[in-house]
């Protein structure tokens, strides 16, 4: 399979619904060896701190699969250590802030993966796409969990919306109306 070219502006390179429909199977296809992880409203909804069971099975098959995994997240200092508890995965090392670009080279670092085999996955084009598609690192939009969210996070949701870019750089690459769910079989 021929990858596809790598986007740099402010639209990911795929779009899935949810986390659940990204199997280990396409990851492996796209050549990824390792992921960064947004939290809020990506593996956790925004307003509750605990990841729910279908999200942490999807992640343990993700890890089964050997593709190593990162978390990064603006969230809160509390949440952020309860879904490390609660996953075993580490947040990436460092008090770096989304979407610096520090943050996301730390966060390869971590995985020592280089960029072109990482994928970042998240929910808001400007925090998790942005400096991610700047860096070289896949990307990869998900809808969020949840219709609650941070103040600032509805204000670029709403620029989102705005400026259409809530949509695969590549037609070809918008996997929402997949409903696979690796959790599933």
């Amino acid at each position: 399979m021929k990858r596809p070219r790598k986007a740099r502006g402010l639209r990911p390179d795929f779009y899935f619904r949810r986390v659940l429909h990204i199997t280990p199977a396409w990851l492996r296809e796209q050549g990824i060896a390792g992921l960064i992880l947004d939290i809020d409203n990506t593996i956790t909804r925004w307003e509750q701190p605990v990841v729910p069971d279908a999200e942490l099975a999807w992640l343990a098959a993700i890890q089964a699969a050997g593709i190593r995994c990162r978390l990064l997240s603006n969230g809160l200092p509390r949440k952020k250590a309860a879904v490390v508890r609660q996953t075993g995965i580490a947040h990436v090392s460092g008090v770096f802030v989304k979407p610096l670009r520090r943050a996301f080279r730390q966060g390869l670092a971590d995985l020592e993966v280089p960029a072109g085999q990482a994928m970042m996955i998240g929910d808001s084009v400007f925090t998790d796409v942005v400096a991610a598609n700047r860096l070289g690192i896949w990307t990869c939009l998900v809808d969020p969990l949840s219709p609650v969210d941070f103040l600032g996070s509805k204000l670029y949701r709403l620029l989102e919306d705005v400026f259409r870019l809530r949509r695969a750089a590549h037609p070809a690459h918008d996997y929402r109306h997949m409903e696979t769910d690796v959790t599933s079989g």
